[in-house]
């Protein structure tokens, strides 16, 4: 049977799906968005900015993709960018690609399309078998259950027949062949199975000296870090200059007492660290890590590993050797976290175990009168039949699913609660029906990921409304200034 073709990136731009959404937008708001108003900063070509924040999701990332190439198709470009895990990936490549100007999306689609997503599962091949068996294959777990009771049972009644016939031998000579039969199959078994317990044991033993994670990361670290290189960007400050370039002709719709003070691209991709308990702002907080001298050492493609550091899927990820007796070290950690002894190494996983949708970076409590907005991307896989508050009804995944999402959505949770305007730049995008650790996935479904992030984009800016979003911001403000206690 012959290959399936391999998708272009001119398959996902040209699909139907995602020209069906292009051609509802431009009904509304013209060819290149020129009637759509979402913002008061522009460039000298009339791009409009916003502020960027993406959650992580796995391989969901795909649909942050699809959401930013409409945007961008509707003239809008992107000032500050902030992101964790898979946003923290989307994040990055924004920031690399091109001018600040450009659209990037397409870019950054040419990379996923080239990208087999299962090689970035690079750990031991029975590892590889055992995640895709469990991802790909529904009742994978009960099945290798019911295989180790099966076994269990067999083992069991074969013991017990076998020392049954080496009791009745001496009394039933004709027996001998059978029970000596008995006798080498259990010897067999036994000593099959303790290879096997011992094998478990060495990846027990390889898993713990590697981080507690089954996959290496190294492939994704290779892939990016040469991917940042075609993209002129081979350090931490290259990765600061390429988010920071200055917008060509960068102006307001209207007059505004604070002018463009304060207006300036950056770049932040969240990471967690286990060894100080804190949230990690890269490359913001690199001083935390390295003096200026020695700031080259790191890589933003390990900034963006970091922070895409799933919990035992992937090796934790280190930063070594801090010169934690350095006086600027010492400073920095203090001045940051109020740690008066600095590690002398770090230890990064998951940023989406403190932050998964780093909203709350962009609050400025100055600001009174937004010029441009907060626009974040949410990726929704919460499965319905989960969701509900009749916690009886729920599947043991779902069960684990509930501790996790706590963990990694209350920070971002209660800040949008005690912010609830943010909401007004959030577009969710539907995902219930795909595994987020789904490294299998084929080019059909990146194609369905992408084109449910445009159809979520298009929903998302046919209802925006700039105005109520600056008037909600300004009432916000004034409201928290006139609350007991604040100056």
């Amino acid at each position: 049977m012959p290959a399936s073709k391999k998708l272009t990136v001119n398959d996902f731009l040209q699909s139907s799906g995602v020209q069906e959404q292009l051609r509802i937008l431009k009904d509304r708001f013209g060819e290149n968005g020129e009637r759509l108003i979402i913002s008061d900063t522009l460039d000298k070509e009339g791009h409009q900015y916003v502020n960027l924040v993406q959650k992580g999701g796995g391989v969901l990332g795909v649909a942050l993709v699809g959401y930013t190439y409409i945007l961008e198709q509707m003239g809008i470009r992107f000032m500050r960018l902030a992101g964790t895990s898979a946003g923290a990936i989307n994040t990055a490549l924004l920031a690399i690609v091109g001018k600040k100007e450009s659209e990037k999306s397409a870019g950054i689609l040419e990379a996923i399309t080239q990208l087999n997503f299962f090689n970035l599962v690079d750990g031991h091949p029975a590892a590889r078998w055992l995640i895709k068996k469990f991802i790909t294959r529904t009742g994978f777990l009960k099945k290798l259950k019911s295989w180790a009771n099966g076994l269990g049972i067999f083992y069991s009644i074969l013991l017990a027949v076998t020392f049954v016939c080496l009791w009745l031998l001496p009394h039933n000579a004709p027996m001998r062949q059978f029970t000596q039969t008995l006798v080498v199959v259990l010897l067999v078994i036994t000593l099959l199975l303790g290879v096997l317990a011992w094998y478990i044991s060495r990846l027990l033993k390889r898993l713990r000296s590697s981080g507690y994670g089954i996959n290496p990361g190294d492939f994704f670290y290779d892939w990016l870090k040469q991917l940042m290189k075609e993209y002129g960007v081979a350090n931490v400050e290259d990765f600061r200059n390429k988010a920071g370039q200055p917008v060509e002709g960068l102006h307001l719709r209207h007059e505004h007492p604070d002018g463009l003070e304060g207006l300036g691209p950056d770049v932040t991709v969240i990471a967690s660290e286990l060894i100080t308990e804190n949230k990690i702002e890269f490359p913001k907080m690199c001083n935390l890590f390295r003096t200026a001298d020695r700031m080259d050492e790191l890589h933003p493609a390990g900034l963006v590993r970091a922070s895409m550091a799933i919990p035992l899927f992937f090796e934790s990820y280190f930063i070594y050797g801090i010169p934690n007796t350095n006086e600027d070290i010492k400073k920095a950690w203090m001045d940051t976290f109020g740690e008066r002894e600095p590690p002398v190494e770090a230890r990064f996983v998951d940023g989406g175990i403190l932050s998964n949708f780093p909203i709350s970076i962009f609050y400025n409590p100055r600001v009174v009168v937004p010029r441009l907005p907060v626009f974040g991307i949410d990726l929704n896989d919460s499965n319905p039949g989960d969701t509900g508050k009749n916690a009886s009804g729920w599947t043991l995944t779902g069960y684990f699913s509930r501790i996790f999402n706590t963990v990694r959505n209350y920070y971002d949770k209660d800040f949008q609660l005690k912010n609830k305007m943010y909401s007004r730049g959030i577009g969710t995008i539907p995902l219930a029906d795909f595994n987020w650790l789904n490294f299998f996935i084929t080019d059909k479904e990146k194609l369905a990921l992408f084109e449910r992030g445009a159809a979520a984009a298009t929903r998302f800016l046919l209802n925006f409304d700039w105005d109520a979003y600056k008037m909600d911001r300004s009432l916000m403000q004034v409201t928290l200034e006139k609350k007991p206690g604040k100056s």
